[in-house]
């Protein structure tokens, strides 16, 4: 059909390949020995941005650190009244494990390496349904934003919020398996030290072992959870996880020093600076039960707040539409993961889902891989969201 022209196979394989091949990992992610070229998205933006000059679409290079910058592109609506932006992110996670994260593979239908579909199924079905746009403009502009920093700290797309453009709607690209998403969880994390002091295994009444203390903190977090808010319709329950603890000396010494690191995910009706400060009051009376302890709790280093968009918004009500057209469960879901999305939510003010090609168990996964079939549903998909707004 004339309104999907150019969203086929060969173009959706030769994009995606470029995302893949050209190495985009966050810079927060680096230790020591990694290769510094394969971190910072400064060389996939200026790639993505030459393919959609090439389509005959405006691209922006708008820098937010050095090296670091977002790319900007827009198919001008008929109407001009309404606007919607389309948002997914240039940065990958880690490529651990993987023989040959930057070395696209194709198998059948499924295209393999780092970013395949964290972000670049989404990148490219955005990309190919604005360049369809061009050709058949919809009745409202739509900007399409790829964004540097979602995998650690989101300073993308608020750096883009920040330009106070005015949006009237949004989505949000990440792997749902083409499902509508209107909420998800918010994300807090956190570091607890603990010193206590060094003894002799011999005689551990003469120290105060971190790790007790850390196990004793570990009991009272475990009992403030039973106390979380109700679980969520499409959200369940809170979760509290400790990801990390550090801890240990030599095999005949009382360890003083214990590090712990947390991960909470709360609901749309909590705030993730409430919730730190309740679990941070709870490890430092930890201290109470062992004279002579010191617990420390460090300022959160993450903080994405949760969303919970209406069901009846404009952009679920029309995102559902365009699915029961194409045959996908048009039932908006809950997804207990981040994204750019919430601060589109909540900084902006943009009623804002998350879509978009592939799963998301294949997110971060050594074998990550994406559909191109269902890139070009989604690609399709996007171009008839469009034509709706």
């Amino acid at each position: 059909m004339e309104k999907y022209r150019g969203i086929d196979r060969e173009a959706a394989i030769a994009l995606l390949s470029l995302v893949v091949r050209t190495p985009s990992i966050n810079p927060a992610f680096r230790t020591e020995g990694d290769d510094p070229a394969d971190f910072g998205e400064a060389r996939l933006a200026a790639a993505l941005a030459g393919w959609l000059a090439e389509a005959g679409i405006e691209a922006v290079i708008d820098e937010v650190l050095p090296g670091r910058p977002n790319v900007i592109a827009r198919a001008p609506g008929t109407d001009g009244e309404r606007r919607m932006i389309w948002e997914a992110h240039l940065d990958t996670v880690q490529v651990t494990g993987m023989a040959a994260p930057f070395t696209p593979r194709l198998e059948g239908d499924r295209l393999y390496g780092r970013g395949a579909v964290d972000d670049g199924a989404s990148l490219v079905a955005f990309m190919l349904a604005l360049r369809a746009l061009s050709v058949a403009p919809p009745p409202a502009d739509v900007d399409f934003v790829a964004a540097m920093d979602e995998e650690y700290s989101y300073l993308g797309v608020l750096h883009h919020i920040a330009r106070n453009e005015r949006y009237d709607l949004g989505v949000a690209g990440e792997p749902t398996s083409l499902r509508v998403v209107r909420a998800c969880k918010g994300t807090v994390r956190w570091w607890v030290e603990i010193e206590g002091r060094n003894a002799h295994t011999g005689k551990p009444e003469e120290g105060i072992n971190g790790i007790t203390v850390a196990r004793h903190i570990l009991d009272l977090y475990d009992r403030e959870l039973a106390r979380a808010p109700a679980a969520h319709p499409l959200l369940g329950p809170p979760t509290l996880t400790c990801t990390a603890i550090e801890a240990g000396v030599g095999p005949n010494t009382v360890p003083a020093t214990c590090r712990m690191r947390f991960d909470y995910r709360y609901l749309p009706v909590e705030e993730g600076a409430e919730i730190h400060a309740r679990y941070a009051a709870i490890a430092r009376s930890a201290a109470a039960a062992f004279p002579g302890a010191q617990v420390r709790v460090e300022a959160p280093f993450v903080d994405s707040s949760a969303m919970d968009v209406e069901a009846e918004s404009a952009i679920v009500r029309l995102a559902g539409r365009v699915c029961a057209a194409h045959g996908v469960d048009p039932a908006a879901i809950g997804v207990p993961y981040g994204s750019d999305a919430t601060k589109l939510v909540n900084n902006a003010g943009i009623p804002t889902i998350i879509f978009g090609p592939g799963s998301i168990d294949c997110a971060h996964a050594p074998d990550e891989f994406a559909d191109i079939s269902e890139i070009l549903q989604a690609a399709r998909m996007l171009v008839d969201l469009a034509h709706l707004v």
